[in-house]
């Protein structure tokens, strides 16, 4: 952006910003993991456009930690903390549900258009991840929080809003009983 001075008409360029989404990035993720460095932070649900289906409310931000470090053949990986409480939405009542955030997981970083590393069908062998120069650490964030979510949420036996906890009413609470009267004798 191109401002002039309004006393002296000097010309100048205004310095680039960083914002939020500055703090969420790792500019070279291999060397970060080279380094063994370090990147604490906090994320917003609402950032996360992926999420918001799942989500009762979007206030909610979890902790996250990266760690970089080698693995034992000396690949670049990258450790991750996740921790929060987000509130989902029970499957049975679509009453908010809170959900204990504890994930940690291992993400081995490869250049893109490298090949799939030996163990890849090993189940104990770390996720990988096709890295550039920089990494979007929400992205990351997100992507380990969708794999985390169970495919169905609700609350335990007896504790949804709907009374029952089996999502069925009963009698004369029942909205097709009026039906069972249409139907009966005349």
């Amino acid at each position: 952006m191109t401002h002039f001075d309004s006393e002296s008409r000097k010309y100048y360029h205004a310095p680039l910003m960083s914002g939020p989404a500055a703090v969420h990035r790792l500019e070279d993720p291999f060397a970060f993991a080279h380094a063994a460095g370090v990147h604490c932070g906090q994320a917003a649900l609402a950032a996360m456009p992926r999420l918001q289906d799942r989500l009762a409310g979007d206030a909610v931000t979890v902790a996250y930690v990266v760690r970089g470090k080698l693995d034992q053949r000396q690949r670049p990986l990258l450790e991750l903390e996740i921790t929060g409480n987000p509130s989902l939405r029970c499957g049975r009542c679509l009453a908010p549900l809170d959900f204990a955030l504890q994930l940690q997981s291992r993400v081995l970083l490869m250049h893109p258009g490298t090949a799939l590393p030996e163990d890849d069908a090993d189940p104990e062998s770390p996720e990988w991840l096709e890295a550039g120069q920089e990494l979007d650490l929400l992205e990351l964030v997100e992507d380990e929080i969708l794999l985390s979510l169970p495919l169905s949420v609700r609350h335990d036996e007896g504790n949804c809003s709907d009374g029952g906890g089996t999502g069925r009413t009963s009698g004369r609470d029942n909205p097709f009983s009026k039906l069972a009267t249409l139907l009966g004798p005349k």
